[in-house]
């Protein structure tokens, strides 16, 4: 692998600095700033974090094409990954997608009527997309995981079906970022919507490693459960 990984021994301002899209992710694990010198593994030891799944997400979110071996994703605590999961979810419906949301309505006050119409369709079809994307695997995939965890065997689902099922929310997300480019009439200056497609193409990236989370990831961890391997 051309790249270094990230490690327990060095110190989380760096990987910030490399990587500044962890500020997206540290809130997902309730770490913020102020860490001074302090190492992964310090900040993850006060925290009370897994610092094998914490190294994990900021690996997987830095370097493309990074999937870890069997032996690293055994040591990822499933039920860890899970809280990392969830929380990334209110991130993303709590306040990502309102400020995103409200950046498209301040471009719509300055559009034609029948482009803006168009606009804030193709928005309320995305932020649906997603709340079904999010409500499917915290109320049928993760209740599903957790009985696993318990010693429990339901026999009316398996992980594959979340993979069948796993929605594509690219589609839509691609369909606002273009009529926003190619659509809107001239008084929508790139300064009007320069911040609102910066924050598209931001939420888009970070959507496309949390999937990669959860399709290769976690779909991984609990096979290895349903074979009886964990």
């Amino acid at each position: 692998m051309p790249h270094t990984l990230f490690s327990e021994n060095m110190r989380l301002a760096y990987l910030i600095q490399t990587n500044y899209r962890l500020l997206y992710v540290l809130p997902c694990f309730d770490v913020g700033l102020g860490i001074g010198e302090s190492t992964v593994e310090q900040v993850c030891r006060r925290k009370g974090l897994s610092t094998e799944l914490f190294l994990l997400v900021c690996n997987v979110y830095t370097f493309d094409g990074y999937i870890p071996d069997t032996d690293a994703l055994t040591q990822v605590p499933l039920d860890d990954l899970m809280n990392y999961l969830h929380n990334s979810h209110k991130e993303y419906l709590e306040k990502r997608m309102p400020k995103i949301v409200g950046q498209i309505a301040g471009l719509v006050d300055n559009s034609h009527v029948s482009h803006g119409q168009m606009l804030i369709g193709f928005c309320e079809k995305y932020r649906q997309e997603v709340v079904a994307h999010f409500n499917y695997e915290e109320q049928t995939v993760f209740p599903y995981i957790r009985a696993l965890l318990d010693g429990k065997r339901p026999e009316r689902y398996k992980i594959r079906e979340y993979e069948r099922n796993h929605s594509d929310l690219d589609a839509a997300l691609s369909d606002l970022k273009n009529i926003i480019i190619r659509y809107l009439p001239d008084e929508c200056t790139i300064e009007r919507c320069r911040d609102a497609l910066i924050d598209l193409f931001l939420f888009e990236a970070d959507l496309a490693k949390h999937t990669l989370l959860e399709e290769r990831i976690l779909v991984s961890l609990v096979e290895r459960i349903e074979r009886g391997l964990r």
